[in-house]
């Protein structure tokens, strides 16, 4: 009895101390938007186009240990750009990593980040010799690759326009359309990204934004995302996708057209959360940092639905991060620090999400195309995915490596698809005919006497196959049959009437096959007596 007085008792004190952290006003931290509820579509079964694979297993580590958070890769020419840890953006070339910019001041280390910087998004500008990049802390930048000046582009401290006009915390992602102008995301406006799961708690403040060039303003044009994060433009730039990561959605926002201006969602419901978006030839990546579904639902979509409990948490991780922060400012010193860097960080958490890895490839009407998943462990958070030869690379907030996977058969076979279609392999047989009209070496034999025949056609028969795998593989490659079988060839298809002789060398291929084949049945029959 005693036991269960003590624990009514203390279940009275909590109770006590939640409702006056929670509803007490002006308790620190405060916020853009009230608490309130936030739905979010339960995610999609793994079945159909997302059923288990193992597409991504024995993913290849390269760089390891050199590199820490290769969170955006972009390829020009033949090398890599990409932004990491302490706050770089450097090329990779081979095994070769070169400084190309770095936006924040000298640091000691990733427990610094704020001091740092992270850059996360990078575009190539309207001059192809300049790299647009985001930096969480330090805003937008132009570098320019020949010289490695840099420019800024949009402040932090710039006030960002709309219907609640605020500054952003953390420039994550950016697109540059063809007139120069920039679409960026602020993915949250009440914390930054050392405070990761602090705008997961927080209701969403995130934004989707336009900046133009010539009147140096930026603009709101989607508010209240829920950490907004990567973003893309269509090919024709009539509307652009943006990613929020915690609904596990895309979000479609119409440039042009009759509903120039408005939003809607393009894609909802997805087994993870969403983080960059890359373009591919008939639509573009989604990689899930995070993976979700129903037997392993999130933590990050499932906090949405209860606002209470949202602000209780963010309150109470709050009042425990104060006094190291404290400390930190008045007597400097790596252990608070570094203990004030992982409450709340985003890699701190990383290691309660599941094992399962994936990508997702959509099209641009919405529909998920492809899904490749990963089980085994080689890797983990995937945030960005470029696809650069034969291979996927991919990228991490987390990792201290960048992942690398060849792209797999049934893709590379649907990516080379349209080659194959302008070429396809029944007109290859006719087209030597075209080239070569030297068939006097070989006189045809005469069709009376059934032996020339039957010896000269399974020479056609036993090389067919070839020019078959050569299209089906090779399609940009036109076809290069040896000189014998050319003229074998132009001894069946003669180019007077090249449709009637390729009848007439059918029915003799057939009797030749049925003839054979009589011969081994009656040779087999004579063997078993």
């Amino acid at each position: 009895m005693s036991l269960c007085c003590k624990l009514l008792k203390n279940l009275v004190y909590f109770l006590a101390f939640f409702f006056i952290v929670t509803l007490l006003p002006g308790v620190p931290p405060h916020t853009t938007f009230p608490f309130s509820k936030v739905e979010v579509a339960k995610p999609l079964e793994l079945q159909g186009v997302l059923e288990l694979n193992g597409h991504l297993n024995g993913a290849e580590r390269l760089l390891e240990n050199r590199v820490h958070g290769p969170e955006h890769l972009l390829a020009i020419g033949d090398s890599i750009y990409t932004g990491i840890q302490g706050g770089e953006v450097v090329r990779i070339n081979g095994d070769h990593i070169t400084h190309v910019a770095k936006f924040g001041q000298p640091c000691e280390g990733a427990y610094e980040e704020s001091k740092c910087g992270r850059p996360l998004g990078m575009a190539l500008d309207t001059s192809k010799d300049h790299l647009i990049v985001s930096d969480a802390y330090y805003g937008i930048w132009q570098v320019n690759l020949a010289n490695g000046k840099k420019q800024l582009l949009v402040s932090m401290n710039q006030e960002v326009q709309g219907k609640t006009p605020r500054r952003p915390k953390i420039a994550n992602s950016v697109a540059v359309h063809s007139s120069g102008d920039i679409y960026w995301t602020d993915s949250c406006s009440d914390f930054g990204l050392d405070d990761g799961m602090f705008t997961v708690l927080a209701n969403p403040s995130g934004r989707l934004i336009h900046y133009n060039r010539k009147k140096n303003i930026s603009t709101t044009l989607i508010d209240e995302l829920y950490f907004a994060n990567g973003l893309l433009l269509s090919p024709n730039e009539d509307f652009i996708v943006v990613a929020e990561t915690v609904t596990s959605r895309l979000r479609k926002y119409y440039l042009t057209g009759e509903k120039k201006g408005t939003s809607e969602i393009f894609l909802e419901g997805l087994p993870g959360h969403p983080d960059n978006l890359s373009p591919t030839k008939d639509g573009f990546w989604v990689p899930l940092v995070a993976p979700s579904d129903r037997e392993n639902p999130s933590l990050l979509g499932s906090l949405g639905k209860v606002p209470l409990i949202r602000e209780f948490l963010l309150k109470i991780v709050h009042l425990i991060q104060t006094p190291f922060r404290l400390i930190s400012n008045a007597f400097p010193n790596v252990y608070t620090q570094k203990i004030y860097h992982a409450i709340g960080h985003f890699e701190t958490t990383s290691g309660l999400f599941g094992p399962r890895v994936t990508i997702l490839k959509v099209d641009w009407n919405g529909n998920i195309v492809a899904a490749l998943h990963g089980t085994d462990g080689s890797l983990s958070g995937i945030c960005h995915v470029l696809e650069f030869g034969d291979y996927y690379y991919l990228g991490s907030p987390f990792s201290k490596y960048m992942g690398r996977v060849k792209v797999p058969q049934h893709l590379v076979s649907r990516r080379e698809a349209p080659k194959d279609s302008a070429a396809p392999p029944t007109t290859t047989t006719a087209r030597p005919t075209t080239t070569t009209t030297k068939p006097t070496t070989t006189p045809p034999p005469p069709t009376t006497t059934p032996p020339p025949p039957s010896t000269t056609t399974p020479k056609p028969t036993t090389t067919t196959p070839k020019p078959t795998t050569t299209t089906l593989n090779q399609p940009q490659q036109p076809l290069n049959l040896p000189q014998r079988h050319r003229s074998q060839q132009l001894l069946r298809l003669p180019q007077r009437h090249p449709q009637r002789q390729l009848r007439r060398a059918k029915r003799q291929q057939r009797r030749f096959l049925f003839t054979k084949t009589f011969q081994v049945t009656q040779n087999h029959h004579q063997h078993q007596s």
